[in-house]
């Protein structure tokens, strides 16, 4: 399936969002990943200093679906999103943002991201996804 990048409204990755965070997401096929490098502007903290748990949950979605939509051109929707803390992640640090894919059929697909800066793992995540249900015809 074809995605319009040119005109993506996602406030994670789409480029021509006035206020998203412009992540954008590179396949690497020899290590059937996606990378992105990323600060992320104060405008996204939390507590003083530190990014909001949401975006931060957000930017490990949008890995993982990136990395099944390159690896598999499968457009899909999350059904489930388990992210764990490990330690805060920093505002306006670089942040190394990965993604791939773990089980893949057409029905589920079981996939994990991390968040790494300068070579420490800040945060883990696991999601499930499953390609969108059809709308009823009339």
């Amino acid at each position: 399936m074809n995605i319009n990048w040119d005109d993506n409204p996602c406030f994670v990755c789409g480029m021509h969002n006035a206020v998203g965070l412009h992540a954008h997401f590179l396949y690497d096929a020899a290590q059937n990943q996606v990378h992105c490098a990323l600060a992320v502007d104060k405008m996204w903290q939390g507590f003083e200093g530190v990014v909001h748990g949401g975006i931060i949950a957000g930017l490990l979605d949008d890995a993982m679906w990136h990395a099944l939509y390159h690896e598999h051109d499968l457009v899909t929707m999350t059904a489930q999103l388990t992210v764990r803390y490990r330690r805060p992640v920093p505002i306006d640090t670089l942040l190394n943002i990965y993604g791939t894919v773990n089980q893949f059929n057409r029905r589920i697909v079981h996939t994990k991201a991390w968040i790494e800066s300068f070579g420490e793992t800040l945060v883990t995540a696991e999601g499930v996804f499953m390609p969108p249900k059809e709308p009823p015809h009339d």
